[in-house]
């Protein structure tokens, strides 16, 4: 039997609601811009992720979205579906001050839905050189451009 809309709207609803401009603006300026920046460490590719707060911080979401696809093209899906607790916002020095991390997968997502709503190109592709290219595996550190 198939589900109604309802159900369907139901089951395929976002856990966690997006952020407002306000809220996003508000977190990302409660980063602390690290160094060493734990963070990027312990994300599997490597995104600059205080390079993209600074951004969102300073109103530049396209740049933001910009450095996460940059780093993984599949930016977007992966700010839903990350295991964030134990990774970035795991790695996060806030926790070790006993504050709570910053949101790093909603902001990334707040930044990578901003240029999909607005239809943005952030990559030109290059002149074509005549040779192809084949991915093997899958998932986001398949396709970045830094070795896994």
């Amino acid at each position: 039997m198939p589900l109604s809309e309802e159900q369907l709207a139901k089951n395929f609803a976002d856990i966690a609601p997006p952020l407002t401009n306000d809220a996003a603006l508000v977190d990302a300026n409660k980063c602390l811009f690290c160094h060493d920046a734990p963070c990027t460490i312990a994300c599997p590719t490597h995104i600059d992720v205080p390079a993209f707060i600074k951004k969102i911080a300073s109103g530049n979401l396209r740049g933001s979205a910009r450095v996460i696809l940059d780093a993984n093209p599949f930016g977007h899906s992966c700010a839903r579906a990350c295991p964030v607790e134990v990774l970035c916002e795991g790695a996060c020095v806030l926790n070790d001050r006993d504050e709570q991390p910053i949101k790093i997968a909603l902001l990334q997502r707040h930044a990578t839905d901003y240029v999909l709503e607005h239809k943005l190109r952030l990559f030109q592709p290059g002149p074509s050189t005549g040779k192809r290219v084949a991915v093997v595996g899958a998932g986001p550190a398949g396709l970045s451009s830094r070795p896994a």
